[in-house]
């Protein structure tokens, strides 16, 4: 398709270059064979006018030599010497220079790095001398000011607000659907239509209808039945919403082009960009175990593409594509550009390349490799590049039918993959891939498990999956395998369902549809539990009830936060589970409160369910999920409502407090009960209850308008039950 055609007039008036620069454009470089790793790289064109320089040598350096002596020199042809700031990173491995200004527009940059420079085990390292050429003309604020046309301007002729159906259900009779919840009008329409085990965990989503760039949309996190534990409404596109290894959530949003991270209760306490005047792309966010982050940038880029393919526009514009690693301090440590390493016509066939506007790459996803390498899917060229993390050379690239650099003979696969999503490896070593399969005839989407023979270059088709035949995702999607060897599957821009959890068989685990909206860039499941507020114990089991019984256990709810939050909403499936204590429910900042959760059965049956304790606010929800688990026992005797399975002490209400308090406990048999004030010296100051007590749950008031604010003690004993919780009185 072809570009607006305001940008062939925007950028008739300028010189425009191609990515390939004569071999005598640079003076002779030195010594750049004896080091590891170089950014940019040496000779290299089309370089940021913001970009630092790496330089890693094959051992650690000596920071004495580096930072205390005059040893680096970085000199513009227009801009002259350039000051920065000197980093070594990486346990000294990698120095890196950070120039206080950029560098000018078409200008060549020289890098001196003279000696004598030591390394750790006080080997002298050679001299280095290279250099290389900043873009003719930065593009960079062009792109910022319309990011939807230049991200997204593939997908404008097929995914139209006006013309594009909205995705039916996909059953009349949901397992659930959030039209029996209590959700804003514009929440997106989740149902789920089919359980059958699916695995432990959360589900992660962030949908959106077509692509409403002025519009709300929301991060959500919903359990197996489709209920949301989490929702925030934000006023942008949302992708690639997830959680990190380190246990953070990130997501990106793309009215500021940038990462956010959130904490476990769901506090903003991060961002992360791309550095070096590059603007952060939205596919793909990797924070690993050291804290170090990998993203991506598009890289736009004027070309003269008559010099490249018969019939090019001499004033394209060009997406080349950037990796970036930044360490736990943010700094540029690896930087990879696919303008280093591969060619515009690496593209596959139905790439216009005579377009005003050119996406050759399309990069879509990263993974780190169990060696410790990158891996890359590149949607436009069909590929999957292995890249050497220490070096950034290419390792090996596998392809599909139209790949034109693909290495590796496919086995039992003829078609491989196309303008696929999402590569990862696995722990048995193969790698999956979301086969979008756009050049697949007739087209189909699936998700395909390569064994890889890396040294003898095959790749063995070992397991596929496709949710039906004709059923085809134009863009977006992944898989993920789970830890019970299901695959959890986002389907992307595809149709019902957005969400499938397959089993090793291809049987369907779990079936989630959104049928009124057309997007959902990824799905993940995670294990998942919020810190903002917990409660004590984190299931409740009530064993046998006989029916027409009830019984009721206390649950504790601690706010680990500094403002009051209140329980303003319960949900459970099962309308035998029910709170006693009416709505809302006030936890203070750091305090504490106990309710109590009954159990009624009315068949004889086993009640699974879990109780959401929720506190919405507008355009948020935040929910804990405690697990519920009873039985009607029909040979049971009737019994009481105040019938006890175990002894327990609650956390006085409120805490701190002044002067009253609540104390709540129970027993499950009649017993002595003897319930004490102590301070902090162990002196018993009060006795609030010192008797025999049938089984129950009881509340005790303490009024200590006569103590002094600080620390008290209160203990329960019961028979040979004791138990002791600290108090404090703030006057």
């Amino acid at each position: 398709m072809k570009a607006n055609h305001s940008i062939t007039k925007l950028m008739a008036s300028v010189f425009f270059i191609t990515f390939l620069f004569p071999s005598n454009q640079f003076p002779q470089q030195h010594g750049t064979s004896e080091y590891q790793y170089l950014s940019p790289v040496p000779g290299s064109g089309m370089n940021s006018p913001g970009t630092n320089i790496i330089i890693r040598y094959r051992v650690p350096y000596n920071s004495e030599d580096i930072l205390n002596k005059n040893v680096l020199q970085v000199k513009g042809e227009k801009s002259g010497y350039h000051t920065g700031k000197i980093i070594l990173a990486e346990n000294n491995r990698t120095l890196l220079f950070n120039p206080d200004s950029p560098f000018s527009e078409g200008e060549n940059v020289t890098v001196n790095l003279f000696g004598p420079v030591q390394t750790e085990d006080n080997t002298t390292i050679p001299k280095l001398n290279f250099n290389f050429r900043i873009t003719e003309h930065d593009l960079t604020n062009l792109i910022k000011s319309n990011p939807e046309k230049y991200l997204f301007g593939e997908y404008s002729d097929i995914l139209n607000t006006d013309n594009t159906p909205a995705i039916i259900s996909s059953s009349n009779y949901p397992v659930y659907s959030v039209k029996d919840d209590s959700l804003p009008d514009d929440f997106p329409h989740i149902e789920v239509d089919s359980l059958n085990d699916p695995s432990p965990g959360y589900i992660f989503l962030a949908p959106f209808y077509y692509f409403n760039f002025a519009g709300s949309n929301y991060l959500t996190i919903v359990d197996n039945y489709g209920v949301p534990v989490f929702y925030r409404k934000l006023p942008s596109l949302l992708f690639d919403f997830k959680k990190q290894p380190g246990g953070t959530l990130t997501y990106y949003q793309l009215s500021v082009n940038r990462f956010y991270v959130l904490d476990s209760s769901y506090n903003v306490i991060d961002s992360l960009f791309t550095k070096n005047n590059y603007l952060t792309d939205l596919h793909e966010l990797l924070i690993l175990e050291n804290n170090h982050s990998l993203m991506m940038s598009y890289d736009f880029q004027p070309v003269s593409m008559d010099t490249v393919v018969p019939g090019g526009d001499p004033n394209a514009i060009v997406e080349g594509l950037i990796i970036q690693e930044q360490d736990e301090n943010k700094n540029v440590v690896f930087q990879w550009r696919s303008w280093d390493h591969f060619q515009i016509t690496d593209a596959t066939y139905d790439i216009d390349l005579t377009d005003t506007l050119i996406d050759y790459a399309h990069g879509n996803a990263i993974d780190v490799d169990s060696d410790g390498n990158l891996l890359l899917s590149c949607r436009h060229m069909d590929e999957v590049t292995k890249i050497n993390r220490q070096t950034g050379d290419i390792i090996w690239r596998l392809g599909g039918e139209y790949c034109k650099n693909n290495q590796f003979t496919l086995i039992n696969d003829p078609i491989g993959f196309s303008h696929q999503h999402d590569i990862r490896r696995l722990e048995n070593g193969n790698i999956t891939v979301f086969d979008n399969g756009n050049l697949h005839s007739p087209l189909f989407t699936r998700i395909a498990e390569y064994q890889l023979d890396e040294e003898n270059k095959l790749a063995f088709l070992v397991w596929e999956y496709s949710n039906d035949p004709l059923s085809f995702s134009i863009a977006m999607g992944d898989a993920r395998r789970l830890p019970n060897h299901n695959t959890f599957i986002g389907w992307g821009t595809g149709t019902s369902p957005a969400i499938s959890e397959v089993k090793p068989n291809g049987d369907i685990a779990l079936f989630l549809a959104i049928p009124d909206t057309l997007i959902n860039y990824r799905g993940f499941r995670f294990p998942w539990k919020t810190n903002l507020f917990v409660c004590n114990p984190d299931s409740l089991v009530f064993g046998y009830v006989a029916l027409g019984d009830s019984l009721g256990l206390f649950l504790q709810i601690t706010n680990n936060s500094d403002h009051q939050i209140e329980i303003n909403s319960v949900y459970s499936r099962e309308p035998v589970y029910s709170i006693v204590e009416a709505l809302p429910i006030i936890i203070p900042a750091y305090g504490s409160q106990s309710i109590t959760v009954k159990f009624k059965p009315e068949l004889e049956k086993d009640y699974l369910d879990n109780l959401h304790l929720r506190w919405d606010t507008e355009g948020q929800r935040i929910a804990q999920v405690v697990p519920l688990t009873g039985s009607a026992d029909p040979n049971s005797s009737y019994v009481n409502e105040n019938k006890i399975q175990d002894y327990y002490l609650s956390q006085n209400y409120p805490n701190p407090f002044n002067p009253f308090t609540t104390i709540r406990y129970q027993i499950p048999t009649t017993e002595i009960v003897s319930l004490k004030i102590y301070d902090v010296l162990g002196r018993e100051l009060l006795s609030l209850v010192n008797e025999e007590k049938p089984a129950g749950s009881y509340k005790v008031e303490f009024d200590a308008a006569r103590f002094s604010s600080g620390i008290y003690f209160y203990s329960l004993t019961a028979g040979k039950f004791r138990e002791t919780k600290k108090m404090v009185l703030l006057k």
